[in-house]
């Protein structure tokens, strides 16, 4: 089988993408680069140039995630691979992750579309619970996400509407609704950070309370409402919109202006 891993950028810091690309370029034939006109391109190419297996494709402004991911699966396939790895900019591989999820490949049955694995996150501990080796899950991050590039055209490849935020419960509800599979591996794999996470207790539970920007709260928000009419989700998204705005007013600075994104996302998601 062949492999690319692919990352998408957005003015990158340089010493964590060289550690990123570091620890993939070694396990992989080709490494795709999909630069969303980030301004630091100068330091992007000095660091490109120590590498001898590195594709960059260069957009002339920021077209979001779901298109960069989208450019990215038809460059790995223009490239020869059957599989791509997605990876953030700042997310480090552990040296064996390309064996684990080549063991698994080849294993694996026609409708397995993502391997995955736990990650272990800069600033929380995550819970994932451990059943077994492997087990199939529902969902999972994009960020060391190995694709299957035959099962996500299959469904019509990522959501460019969605720009950035749920672009990863997206293409999960579209490919297990389309009756494909997503495996976890139960060994952590990779080094991760969703935004300046903490940990709090909500209504007597831990939760992760991300600290995201007004303008990630609101694509948050209105993504979700989204997602909630695409997938027909129901009272469960709503609620989980409500429960968000609660630990937001509860846990975060900057509280008013963030609810006010958030409210305009919702009336936006409608609209999509």
């Amino acid at each position: 089988m062949e492999y690319a891993a692919g990352i998408v950028l957005f003015n990158p810091d340089i010493v964590r993408l060289e550690e990123n690309i570091s620890a993939i370029a070694p396990q992989v034939r080709d490494v795709i680069l999909i630069d969303n006109g980030s301004k630091n391109v100068d330091e992007i190419s000095a660091l490109m140039a120590r590498y001898d297996n590195i594709t960059y494709v260069r957009n002339a402004e920021n077209c979001g995630i779901a298109r960069a991911l989208n450019q990215m699966i038809g460059k790995a396939e223009e490239l020869g691979a059957s599989w791509v790895l997605s990876l953030d900019q700042d997310t480090v591989c552990e040296p064996d992750i390309m064996e684990k999820y080549d063991s698994m490949a080849r294993r694996a049955k026609d409708d397995v579309a993502i391997i995955t694995s736990k990650y272990r996150d800069r600033s929380v501990e995550v819970d994932f619970g451990i059943s077994g080796e492997y087990e199939k899950v529902s969902f999972c991050i994009t960020s060391a996400a190995l694709n299957n590039i035959r099962c996500i055209k299959a469904v019509g490849g990522f959501d460019e509407k969605l720009f950035i935020d749920m672009v990863d419960y997206d293409i999960c509800y579209a490919l297990t609704r389309g009756g494909y599979k997503i495996v976890r591996l139960n060994y952590t794999g990779f080094l991760h950070e969703v935004g300046r996470s903490v940990t709090k207790k909500f209504l007597g539970k831990p939760i992760i309370i991300f600290n995201h920007s007004p303008l990630r709260k609101y694509y948050w928000a209105r993504n979700s409402i989204y997602l909630k009419r695409k997938y027909k989700l129901g009272l469960s998204a709503d609620k989980r919109v409500v429960n968000r705005m609660i630990q937001t007013l509860l846990y975060e600075t900057d509280k008013l202006k963030k609810l006010k994104s958030m409210c305009k996302g919702i009336a936006d998601g409608y609209k999509l």
